[in-house]
């Protein structure tokens, strides 16, 4: 399956293609998978051009979802063309100058999506097999409230184990991750076989950065930090206000159930240059303190103003729409209007000179007259003026 041959409808869901749920486990995706192809496989359906294209449908959510990068950028953005090959940016095959203009994308809030390395996956899987070398790669037990300092290489992961019993199962359990140096990073929870089971992504707060994960008795949301696409094409073709999009990335959390046992997680690097420096710790959830109510009712406000700016979006459009529309012929009944008062103010000017043409010879004749009496007065003058120079002059 080249990338040529590969088209996403975008407006398919992976998930509902392999009739599984967002929260599905490597594993269950493979046993979904495994299932439909084997129904819809063209040589089992005579060659059905319906049955092919449904078995293209599957093969191409399988191939998303089957990869723990893949799947990620998919549940950040959905689907898209590019997405069959596109994994995130791999950091240790970047130049410098490109980890330089990533760097400083995410310095100022550009999200810059990038990928786990397959050499931390294997080694995860390794830890659950028991295949390990405990002198190279150490897996460190955290007990609940315990806080871990810890340093991780970019691209490197520290790995960690956790065990709880069915009371700190029935209350909940949180894994929260900071770093004060401001560090980019991924908490990431592995499966009973090692597969990614849940990313973290970590997020910019005011004095450090933070990933989170919450399993607890009730329903969360949470908001990504990434562009979803149909903002970015929105915003391009139709000039759609931003704050349309305020909520795209508040959605509903993958409320995976930690069953009672062990567990593994690990912390990953995601700086560009620099190692991670981090604090981790895994505490047993207060479902009844005050905030999480706080919590609640506002994640249910959001979820409301969510479905209402929706419906609001194409009602402002059209008014928008009818709103420019109004101006444009404001515009228009101006010009013509301002048009027509220069056009009539010059036209009694001329009308005024038109109808005065017919007198130019009476104004020739007062003008002549005129100039004549001036001359009278004006040889008197003189004549006058000479008269008395000579009077004076005696």
């Amino acid at each position: 399956m080249t990338e040529r041959s590969t088209v996403i409808d975008a407006n398919k869901d992976f998930y509902k293609i392999l009739n599984v749920e967002k929260t599905a486990t490597e594993a269950e995706i493979k046993v979904a998978y495994r299932k439909l192809a084997i129904k819809y496989h063209p040589d089992r359906n005579d060659g059905s051009p319906e049955a092919a294209e449904r078995f293209k449908e599957i093969s191409i959510a399988y191939a998303v979802l089957s990869d723990p990068n893949r799947r990620r950028q998919y549940d950040l953005f959905g689907p898209s063309n590019a997405l069959v090959d596109f994994e995130g940016f791999d950091i240790g095959q970047m130049s410098g100058l490109r980890r330089l203009v990533g760097a400083l994308c995410t310095q100022i809030g550009i999200p810059v999506p990038t990928q786990i390395l397959p050499r931390v996956l294997g080694i995860a899987k390794d830890i659950v097999d028991n295949k390990h070398d405990p002198s190279v790669v150490q897996v460190e037990s955290l007990a609940f409230g315990e806080v871990s300092s810890g340093r991780v290489e970019r691209q490197d992961a520290k790995f960690y184990r956790i065990s709880f019993g069915e009371s700190e199962y029935n209350k909940g359990i949180i894994i929260s991750c900071r770093s004060s140096s401001m560090s980019k990073f991924k908490l990431v929870l592995f499966d009973r076989d090692g597969n990614v089971r849940l990313i973290r992504e970590s997020a910019k707060h005011k004095r450090f950065t933070s990933a989170e994960m919450f399993f607890l008795p009730f329903d969360l949301m949470r908001v990504t930090e990434f562009f979803s696409l149909k903002f970015l094409k929105e915003v391009e073709s139709e000039d759609v206000p931003i704050q349309f999009h305020l909520l795209d990335g508040f959605e509903p959390d993958q409320c995976i159930k930690l069953q009672p046992g062990e567990h593994l997680f690990c912390v990953y690097g995601d700086n560009w240059f620099q190692d991670i420096k981090y604090k981790v710790r895994v505490m047993v959830a207060d479902c009844d303190s005050p905030p999480v109510q706080v919590i609640r009712d506002t994640e249910a406000k959001l979820s409301q103003y969510k479905q209402e700016m929706i419906q609001f979006k194409d009602v402002y459009m059209l008014a928008k729409k009818q709103f420019e529309e109004a101006i444009g012929k404001l515009e228009h009944y101006t010009d013509e209007i301002t048009n027509c008062l220069k056009n009539r103010e010059k036209a009694y000017i001329d009308f005024i000179n038109a109808s005065g043409e017919k007198y130019s010879s009476l104004n020739l004749d007062s003008t002549s007259q005129k100039q004549h009496g001036n001359g009278a007065g004006g040889i008197f003058k003189g004549i006058l003026n000479s008269f008395t120079g000579s009077i004076s002059g005696k």
